[in-house]
C-alpha cells in the first residue's frame, strides 16, 4: 500500500501582501494542473513578520493557517512555530518556503515522489537559481565559494532554506531551529546539523527561480549587514570551524569590495570598527 504523505509547509512573509507573494502566486497558478492535487495534501502555515497583520482570503490556498508577529521575529522562531504545528499534524516533513521562490509542478512531483518513497531522505532540496546563477545547493567544504552540486544523493552540502524539505523527527532531534541565527546563516546551521548525521541530502533535478536579497549588499541596510557579519562570525567560530587565516582573508576581501567596488562607506566603517574589536559588536 502506498504511504500516505503528511507534509506541513511554512511560508514566511515580510511587508508583502500574501496574494502577491511570488511563492503563493506560483502555487495558485497550478490550480488547473495535476499539481493541485498535491498542493491540497499540504498543510500550509503562513507566518507574517510584517508590521501590520493582513486579512488573508480563505481561498488563498486549500489548507492553511495564518500567524502574525508584529515584532518581526525572523525565520528561526517562525520555523519553530511551524515545526510545532507539523508535530501536531503528524507530518513526516516540514517544507520551508519564503516569499520569493517560484515553485513548479515538476518540483512538487519530484518532492512527493521522494517523501512517499520507502526510504525517506533526511533532507530534500531543489537546485536554486538567482540572478542567472546556480546558488544552491553547494559544497560545504569550500567556505565562501559557490560550487554547485549535481542531482542525486550528495554528502557534505549546504542549501538555502527556501524549498528545502526536512524530516520532522530530525528537526525534533535538533531541538528545533537555533535562535542564535534568527535570520542569516540559519540555513548554514541547519545543513551543518544534517551533516552531523552522516546521511546524504537528496538533490532534485528541478531548478527553481529565487530572489536572494543578500546577493546585492548595496540594497541591504547597515543593521541587516551587521546581522550578517555577526551570524557569519558565530557560524564559523562555533560550528563549521575554519582557520583564522581563512576567515580573516575573507573579511579583508569583503572590506576591499565595499570600499573599492561598491563604495559603500557606511558598511566600510562598520567593518573597520568590527575588525578592530575582532568580534562583531552585536
Amino acid at each position: 500500500m502506498e504511504k500516505t504523505m503528511r507534509l506541513t509547509a511554512i511560508i514566511v512573509l515580510y511587508e508583502i501582501s500574501a496574494d502577491t507573494a511570488q511563492t503563493i502566486c506560483s502555487l495558485q497558478a497550478m490550480k488547473k494542473t495535476a499539481a493541485w492535487a498535491m498542493i491540497r495534501q499540504i498543510h500550509f502555515v503562513i507566518f507574517d513578520n510584517s508590521k501590520q497583520a493582513q486579512l488573508v482570503p480563505t481561498q488563498l490556498l486549500p489548507n492553511f493557517e495564518y500567524y502574525h508577529s508584529q515584532r518581526n521575529v525572523g525565520l528561526a522562531a517562525a520555523y519553530n512555530q511551524a515545526l510545532a504545528i507539523a508535530v501536531q499534524q503528524n507530518s513526516d516533513y516540514l517544507l520551508l518556503l519564503d516569499q520569493d521562490t517560484k515553485l513548479t509542478p515538476s518540483y512538487l512531483a519530484e518532492l512527493f515522489t521522494a517523501v512517499t518513497a520507502k526510504v525517506q531522505p533526511i533532507a530534500i532540496v531543489p537546485k536554486i537559481q538567482a540572478a542567472g546563477q546556480l546558488i544552491s545547493p553547494i559544497r560545504a567544504a569550500q567556505p565562501f565559494k559557490v560550487i554547485p552540486v549535481t542531482s542525486g544523493y550528495q554528502n557534505e552540502v549546504t542549501a538555502i532554506n527556501s524549498a528545502a524539505c526536512l524530516r520532522v523527527d530530525f528537526l525534533q532531534q535538533c531541538g528545533g531551529f537555533e535562535l542564535q541565527f534568527p535570520l542569516d546563516f540559519l540555513d548554514y546551521w541547519l545543513f551543518y546539523q544534517v551533516r552531523q548525521t552522516h546521511q546524504p541530502v537528496l538533490v532534485l533535478q528541478s531548478q527553481l527561480m529565487h530572489e536572494l536579497s543578500v546577493m546585492h549588499t548595496q540594497s541591504i541596510s547597515t543593521a541587516r549587514y551587521q546581522g550578517i557579519i555577526r551570524a557569519e562570525w558565530l557560524y564559523y567560530h562555533r560550528f563549521q570551524k575554519i582557520s583564522s587565516w581563512q576567515y580573516w582573508r575573507h573579511v579583508w576581501l569583503r572590506l576591499f569590495s565595499q570600499l573599492i567596488l561598491k563604495r559603500d562607506f557606511a558598511k566600510v566603517k562598520l567593518l573597520l570598527k568590527w575588525m578592530i574589536r575582532r568580534k562583531p559588536s552585536v
